[in-house]
Formats: structure tokens, sequence, C-alpha cells
């Protein structure tokens, strides 16, 4: 399936708090909780959709989250949410929410420092590197679709790997926020690149499927599509589950699987390079949510863990997380076969 599984390992000493500040998070979320209501209030407007990664119709409800439901892929054990806003009314409220200005004015203006120092460089590195290793040499050209963090450019540039730098459609625009060149383009224009990259995108799609086919027909054959989101096999979600705070309709329809993530590359005739975990803050989240909420009973073993024993255990068992792709975090590279590759697998 992928000659390239790596078990990835990362410390850059990030906080929750870093990348989230709680007055934040916390403003956010209200915001997205009360827009969702006024949005997609109306049940009848909502649809009811199969497995978003393998396509399964077999699944069950598992929890709700104001008044939404998540249901579970018997198949490939993803959650994610239906009935659910159709991608009309996605686009009509990222649009025109009070969340979504809040995100922008606010959340991504607020904390960009410090996505800069503890995501945004390792990002542009890893990206960097993938390219040299499997990407198509005679296609340069980088994008980055809805862009929140502009900063990424100038990672990006100080490469001089690809050329030319795009923004596709960006929530925050570059101008006065990066030194290096780039270009705002529109979605419907965007073809033959090398290198496309989207950071926390897939979990509010209304099709995981459709959004990976889009983007491959934007890339040339053999560019590489590079993606960031959440799983539900990750540590924090697996025990948390319902109660997990900072999951909400509509920011995380998509809660997929390991397996299901690897499911939907395939289906979607990318070739699979890198699907890693590198997540840091598994165990701070599962702390923080037990102390903020007393109805959270963890596990004993887990309660034990975090109350007695110190930093170095904590950090040596989320290493353990990162090393077989338990964390939330997961980060993902697939390519686009080209066509002597397609007609092989055919």
């Amino acid at each position: 399936m992928t000659r390239r599984m790596k078990r990835v390992v990362v410390s850059s000493g990030l906080r929750e708090a870093d990348i989230r500040p709680p007055a934040l998070l916390s403003e956010f979320k209200r915001l997205s909780v009360q827009d969702a209501l006024e949005f997609f209030g109306d049940p009848a407007q909502l649809v009811e959709v199969n497995c978003p990664a393998c396509d399964s119709p077999d699944t069950r409800v598992v929890f709700t989250k104001n008044e939404f439901f998540y249901r579970c892929c018997s198949v490939c054990r993803s959650v994610f949410v239906s009935p659910r806003p159709t991608s009309d009314a996605l686009a009509n409220y990222y649009a025109n929410s009070r969340a979504s200005r809040f995100r922008v004015q606010h959340y991504s203006r607020d904390t960009a420092k410090a996505r800069r120092y503890h995501l945004l460089t390792s990002h542009a590195e890893w990206m960097g590197q993938i390219y040299d290793e499997a990407g198509n040499p005679e296609a340069r050209g980088y994008a980055d679709l809805n862009t929140c963090s502009p900063e990424i450019f100038d990672e990006i540039g100080a490469q001089h790997i690809f050329q030319p730098l795009l923004t596709v459609d960006p929530l925050l625009d570059p101008t006065g926020v990066c030194e290096t060149a780039v270009q705002v383009v529109r979605r419907d224009t965007l073809a033959g690149m090398g290198a496309i990259s989207a950071f926390e995108k897939v979990e509010h799609q209304f099709s995981p499927a459709a959004y990976l086919q889009s983007v491959g027909g934007a890339l040339a054959d053999g560019g590489l599509f590079f993606f960031t989101t959440r799983t539900i096999s990750g540590f924090d979600l697996q025990i948390l589950w319902g109660k997990t705070p900072y999951i909400f309709v509509p920011e995380h329809l998509n809660l997929l699987s390991v397996e299901g993530i690897a499911l939907l590359v395939e289906r979607c005739g990318f070739e699979l390079i890198e699907l890693s975990t590198p997540g840091q803050l598994d165990l701070e989240l599962v702390r923080h949510a037990a102390k903020n909420d007393p109805s959270i009973k963890l596990p004993p073993f887990i309660a034990y863990l975090l109350e007695n024993r110190d930093q170095e255990a904590h950090w040596d068992l989320q290493e353990y997380l990162q090393k077989h792709r338990l964390s939330s975090h997961v980060r993902v590279v697939i390519k686009k076969l080209q066509k002597t590759e397609v007609a092989t697998h055919e």
C-alpha cells in the first residue's frame, strides 16, 4: 500500500495554550455552536451520508454534540456527523458566520507566532523533504488551500524548492504578512501543481473523497498532496470520546480513523506516501478535559498515570503514541499516480 510509513517522533515543547489559548478557544467554540444552530438548525435541510472514509452504509450513532449525531463506521471505525449540512450550506457558513470571522480576526492572528515556531517550520521542512524524495521534479508549483497562516510561505520560500507559491482562496490575506512573493488565485484556476497543502481542512469537508479528487485534478502527474487533520484513532479522542470538549460541528464533521484514511486514499486513486501521527498534546488534552469537567471519569490506569508519574513518564507515553500512529494529530502525504501507474493499477 505504501513505500513510506515512517514512525515519526516530534518534540518542540508544544503546549495546548500556545496554539489554542483557552480564552480564544472558548469564544470560538461558543460562536461555532451558536452559529451551527442558526445556520443548520432545520433537520429537514440536513442529509444522511455513508462513511466518508470507506463509503460503508453500516454505521451506528455513538454520541451526540449540540443536537448533531456522530456515527461510527463498523468497517473502518471512523466517526462522522450524519445527517450533516450540505456542501452549499457549509460554504455559506464559512463565508458568513461570526465564528469564521472570529477565526480570521483573532484566532489565526493571535496565535501566528506560536504556530510558526511549533508548526509551520516543521510543516515546511516536512514538505520539502518529502518532495525531494518522492515528488515530480518537473512540477515545482506549490499551493496552500484556504490559507489561515500565511507565514507558511516564508518558511517554504526559504527552502528555494518551489516556484511559484500560490494561496488559494485564502482566509487570511498574505499581503503585509509575508516577505515572500505569493500569488492569490481561485480554486478553479489551479492546475499542474507539484505540491498542494491543506492544514486542518479535511475534517470539515462535506465529502473528503470529493475534496481529494478535486485536489487531484489540480496536481501534475506525480504531484503531492500534504494534509493534516484529526483522527479518531488518537489517544485523547478514544479516551474522552463523546465528552471531548474541543470537538464540535461544523469544524469536526469527519474524524476519520487511521485505517479509514488509508482506505479513502486508495479509493480516490492516490498512492499513500506517508501517514503518521506526530501529535504532542494527547495526554495534556486528556488531563485538561478531566480537570475542567467533573463528569469525565478517566480509566483508572490513565488517571493514576497522570496523577502519580512525572513529565518524563508522560512524554514516554506520548512518544509511544507517535510511533504507533495513536496520536490524534495526523499528517498525510499522498501522490497523484502518473498515467503509466494508473494503467498498471487498473
